[in-house]
């Protein structure tokens, strides 16, 4: 036996720290819902009042804390007390010095973000750039939260977190993949191993089948969690077109199987969820706050924090101080204290996620400045790296500000995941986002003769010609994921006579 001494750094997870990460990655919703919950249950915070704060922003100072009204009864109780004092109403520097020195932050906020600073929270904002009520309608995701309360106890450390946030957000409402791996490992820059275990995590969640890739692959995901991956199941799965033409008689040969057992596999395969997601899917219908919006002003992009999507929320030093003179016992200090710092690390929390929320929109907009200048065809190639290195913060920061996050633009509504894809390269040199060349399929596919359709073999020449390498396959992926039908299809559907 031997005694060691070894120094070492490691992060260390402090309440405030695990407060910030949690709201970093929430989006308008859910933070308006945890808000209101916190405001409930702690005395000592509100929420400032919009005339309140407009007010303390023409004076430039802060709003003072409003003092609650007493009843008939509790004046004449004050009055009768020959030792009461009533408090200032408005807290003094002092009393505000105090209270921070005597409630320390014991998290090092440097370990996740830079120094802070002002993000644009006036309200400047020109109500004629401001989004139609129309282009804010989106639906809930409710299979994306779901999966991401299994990953939280089920990832074993922050890279395979970051890597399972980046399937789930690859998920469709009907729980299928809707990206391919090589193009997330891209996006995220881990290898393709990393990518493919982090799936067969996401697979192993509730609903049996979520992130398949194919109806095979979702079938035998839930076979697999029923422990019946077996003959005959699983060969029928090797045979579904036959299953869906209702093909029994070549089933029943190729499979060598009898009329019974053919039957009873069958009503087995039929009884599984084809789309395993809609078990969580909702029609309600919400609406898009964006969390930060883009303007052009004087010939420059400038990147604004909406001020409706940040709370304005302070310590009530009035209600603390009439309190604190009137606690008596050691339990109700306790509580008061408690209170009055958990409250301070909310707003200090609240500051920070909206200073990151900023950065990281202004670096994408930094990146992206031809699509703000010439549309989506000229989306540059752009991974969760490249944003995290440019403002200083871990990969991890920037895969939780992306989540759920909207920007406006003059162009539409986006979510800040949609400016990160994969690249494709082209005979010059130059990579092609993969949104970018999504769009030239869309373009080209609707500038094409309705009864002569193009294949997706003569898409590829197309845009061979135009300098982008990609393989037909490539362009069947893309076609299938912006549910364009084949060109075969599409002749069919057509209009007769055109």
């Amino acid at each position: 036996m031997e005694l060691k001494l070894r120094m070492g750094m490691q992060l260390v997870m402090t309440p405030q720290l695990q407060m910030a990460i949690r709201l970093l990655q929430m989006s308008n919703l859910d933070l308006q819902e945890y808000l209101q919950e916190e405001l409930e249950k702690n005395p000592l915070l509100e929420q400032v009042e919009e005339t309140q704060a407009a007010a303390s922003e023409n004076k430039g100072e802060e709003a003072p804390a409003t003092a609650p009204e007493k009843s008939e009864s509790e004046d004449a109780a004050a009055k009768s007390d020959e030792n009461f004092e009533e408090p200032d109403p408005t807290p003094t520097t002092a009393d505000e010095n105090k209270l921070t020195e005597d409630m320390p932050v014991d998290a090092d906020w440097s370990d996740v973000y830079n120094e802070s600073f002002g993000p644009s929270t006036s309200g400047s904002l020109d109500p004629s750039d401001a989004p139609s009520l129309e282009n804010t309608l989106v639906r809930g995701e409710s299979l994306q939260d779901h999966l991401i309360d299994q990953l939280g106890p089920s990832a074993m450390d922050e890279r395979e977190r970051t890597l399972g946030m980046t399937i789930i957000d690859a998920i469709d409402d009907n729980g299928y993949m809707t990206q391919d791996l090589e193009g997330l490992a891209q996006v995220t820059g881990a290898t393709l191993d990393e990518i493919e275990d982090a799936l067969v995590l996401i697979q192993s969640f509730e609903p049996a089948g979520v992130a398949a890739r194919s109806l095979a692959e979702c079938l035998l995901l839930q076979l697999k969690s029923l422990k019946m991956a077996k003959s005959p199941y699983t060969d029928l799965l090797d045979h579904l077109d036959e299953l869906a033409r209702r093909d029994f008689r070549k089933l029943s040969r190729v499979l060598k199987l009898t009329e019974e057992e053919l039957t009873e596999a069958v009503s087995f395969i039929l009884s599984l969820n084809p789309k395993p997601g809609l078990l969580f899917g909702s029609d309600q219908a919400g609406y898009v706050v964006p969390d930060v919006h883009v303007v052009k002003r004087k010939g420059e992009w400038v990147v604004e924090i909406n001020p409706d999507t940040v709370p304005r929320l302070r310590v009530n030093t009035f209600y603390q101080n009439m309190v604190s003179k009137q606690a008596s016992t050691e339990q109700e200090r306790k509580f008061l204290s408690e209170n009055a710092r958990s409250a301070q690390w909310l707003i200090k929390s609240l500051e920070q996620r909206s200073s990151t929320i900023f950065r990281v929109a202004e670096s994408i907009v930094r990146f992206q400045q031809e699509f703000f200048e010439l549309g989506p065809e000229y989306l540059k190639p752009l991974i969760l790296k490249d944003v995290a290195d440019d403002i200083g913060v871990h990969e991890s920061t920037t895969s939780r500000v992306t989540s759920n996050k909207y920007m406006h633009t003059p162009r539409g509504i986006f979510e800040l995941k949609y400016f990160f894809s994969s690249s494709l390269s082209s005979n010059t040199g130059e990579a092609h986002s993969s949104e970018a060349v999504k769009f030239k399929i869309r373009k080209l596919i609707d500038s094409e003769t309705p009864r002569r359709p193009y294949s997706d073999e003569k898409i590829a020449k197309m845009l061979k010609e135009e300098g982008i390498k990609v393989a037909r396959r490539t362009v069947a992926k893309y076609r299938e994921s912006m549910g364009i039908p084949s060109s075969s299809r599409r002749k069919r559907l057509s209009p007769v006579g055109k």
